[in-house]
This record gives C-alpha cells, sequence and structure tokens, in this order.
C-alpha cells in the first residue's frame, strides 16, 4: 500500500487500495481485515475480535472467488 495522507474519511481508492494490499497479505479464501486509519493503516490485523471505541467504515468487496470485508477505525 503506497503511503499517503491518513486523513479521515479514507477516500474510496484508499478503501479499495487496502482492500488489494488484505487480499495479496493472505491466501484465504474469505477475509476480514481491520486497520486503525489515523495510527497506522499499514498494520492488517485480520480476523479481529477487539473494536476500539471510535468511528468506522466497512465495506466488502469481491474478486474472482474471494471476499474481503475490511473494517476502518479512526483511531485506536
Amino acid at each position: 500500500m503506497s503511503e499517503t495522507t491518513n486523513t479521515w474519511p479514507p477516500t474510496e481508492e484508499q478503501i479499495q487500495d487496502l482492500a488489494t494490499f488484505a487480499l495479496n497479505q493472505s491466501q484465504d479464501k474469505d477475509i476480514k481485515v481491520l486497520v486503525y486509519w489515523e495510527n497506522n493503516p499499514t498494520l492488517l490485523i485480520f480476523d479481529p475480535i477487539c473494536y476500539a471505541d471510535t468511528k468506522y467504515i466497512k465495506e466488502k468487496f469481491t474478486h474472482n472467488e474471494r471476499t474481503v470485508f475490511v473494517i476502518i477505525g479512526k483511531v485506536d
């Protein structure tokens, strides 16, 4: 994922880039990934179980037979 400014909220292009980055980091068919945007959006948390009390954006993408559910928290 390229270095960009981390202003909230992320653009649709930044969210799609994050989804692509997550798909490239995992071989799983279905992926759930969490990032905290203002802390470090390149730190991917796969299959998160705990969430900070912050604003979130959630989007699901499908690529071929794989899906990625992206959860972006504003700050941890």
